[in-house]
């Protein structure tokens, strides 16, 4: 009686920390998750939230994104299972994010760096389309914050919250131009504002990029805007019929 205490104790323990996605995925050295090398996502033009994603249509038509608190999507780490079919109706699903702030102890940066890729790494196992994502926080955070993504792969970063500050700024783009000599990212995705520097370190590296505006309108905007250009296509396709 006491042994099997003992032992739903360590299974309900390791329940809160995932341990049994680990089996599905390969780790690092350093214990983090690898992901596989993401494909560019041709003709998705917008994302949405975690948050909208059941209140989204044309889900096939957009990619989802976690760049937002992380309160919002603190419940696909607690109940990893539940949240997979709806996220597999996206044409893709950027990488969790969550937050690796400058004034958070190394140690818990790293642990949501961990959460980070064995979500996306799990989801890859069980056949979503996962665009890894990366963040950083300092310089010090450059030796293990790339840790577990691919090289040669399209990849998604966030500049939310960011670009406000000189001195936050400097600290984003120097992890954007560490990214870019550790991993050799083929394709970029930027969530929010796209900075001149970061149209620069793409063009440099002869890659493609693509902007999705950061809107707080949520998915009924998006819906809108996605079923406009859906209609226009149509008219196009009929005017070249009748030509």
């Amino acid at each position: 009686m006491a042994n099997g205490g003992k032992d739903n104790g360590r299974f309900r323990t390791a329940t809160l920390v995932n341990w049994h996605l680990l089996p599905e995925v390969e780790l690092t050295p350093g214990g983090f998750a690898k992901m596989q090398a993401a494909p560019w996502p041709e003709g998705v033009d917008t994302m949405v939230r975690f948050k909208d994603a059941l209140s989204c249509d044309f889900r096939e038509a957009q990619g989802l994104h976690f760049y937002s608190d992380d309160y919002q999507f603190e419940r696909i780490w607690t109940k990893p299972e539940v949240y997979l079919e709806l996220l597999e109706q996206f044409a893709f699903v950027v990488e969790p994010d969550f937050s690796m702030y400058l004034d958070f102890p190394e140690p818990l940066q790293k642990w949501n760096h961990y959460r980070n890729q064995l979500l996306g790494a799990w989801w890859q196992a069980r056949g979503l389309n996962v665009i890894p994502s990366a963040s950083w926080a300092d310089k010090a955070s450059f030796a293990w914050t790339f840790e577990g993504l691919p090289e040669h792969s399209t990849v998604a970063i966030s500049t939310v919250g960011c670009v406000k500050g000189r001195e936050l700024y400097g600290y984003f783009m120097d992890g954007v131009r560490e990214l870019f000599h550790q991993k050799q990212p083929t394709g970029l995705l930027v969530y929010g504002k796209l900075t001149p520097d970061i149209e620069q370190v793409c063009k440099d590296a002869g890659i493609q990029y693509k902007n999705f505006p950061h809107t707080m309108m949520g998915a009924r905007f998006l819906t809108k805007q996605y079923a406009g250009k859906l209609a226009q296509a149509d008219k196009n396709r009929r005017n070249c019929a009748q030509d």
